[in-house]
């Protein structure tokens, strides 16, 4: 499972898929139709299509000789992949993104005070938490423990205490863990208060998808 939301984090940690997710949310769209509005290369935008779709993030229909993309998971609500295309499509649009008015992605990536570009960083953001299994099992490890101090991990994780810091400095930054000091020990715990809502509910995904995990395994 946790190889599963890996893959999903890494699919969201890209400006363009997001970008192409974001269009897809107004209604179906070609490859054509996506690389002409977002500037890219129609070669780039089939890979980046091919991604998402093998995420389970979006769906495709073929009509004739055209392919036609929709922002909707071919799997259902229940599952991780259907769960965060559903969320990610409301996300996208209540809060409406237009692309048009730039000459190219790039120029969309560089402005920052755009809402389009604020809410993808955001997102990026977020996503980037999930992107390594070590990571993963140190939010569930303190989803499960509560607290954990360096040396717990480092056992946990078979890993050196500066490579263990890497890790945990990502998830303090991106605010979903705490780091309390207490002499020279350093423990760890969650973060009650998420960074942003995106952040929040992107969590609530993942923990949801671990307790259904275990469920199934009762």
């Amino acid at each position: 499972m946790d190889e599963i939301i890996v893959r999903l984090a890494r699919a969201l940690a890209s400006t363009p898929r997001l970008c192409i997710l974001s269009l897809l949310g107004t209604g179906e769209k070609t490859p054509t139709h996506l690389a002409e509005t977002l500037g890219l290369p129609l070669c780039a935008v089939s890979l980046h299509l091919r991604v998402l779709i093998l995420v389970g993030l979006i769906s495709r229909r073929k009509s004739g000789p055209w392919c036609y993309y929709r922002a909707e998971s071919p799997y259902d609500s229940t599952t991780v992949s259907g769960r965060l295309a559903a969320w990610l499509r409301t996300l996208l649009k209540n809060q409406p993104v237009t692309l048009s008015q730039y000459p190219g992605l790039l120029k969309v990536r560089d402005i920052a005070t755009t809402p389009a570009a604020e809410l993808f960083r955001t997102i990026f953001e977020a996503s980037t938490a999930f992107t390594d299994l070590r990571r993963l099992q140190v939010l569930r490890h303190l989803g499960r423990h509560h607290t954990a101090g360096t040396q717990d991990l480092v056992e946990l994780l078979s890993m050196s205490p500066q490579a263990l810091n890497r890790h945990m400095h990502k998830l303090i930054r991106r605010g979903f863990v705490l780091a309390r000091h207490h002499g020279h020990t350093v423990v760890y715990e969650l973060n009650p208060a998420a960074k942003t809502p995106i952040h929040r509910r992107m969590f609530e995904i993942v923990r949801v998808t671990w307790e259904q995990a275990i469920s199934r395994t009762l």
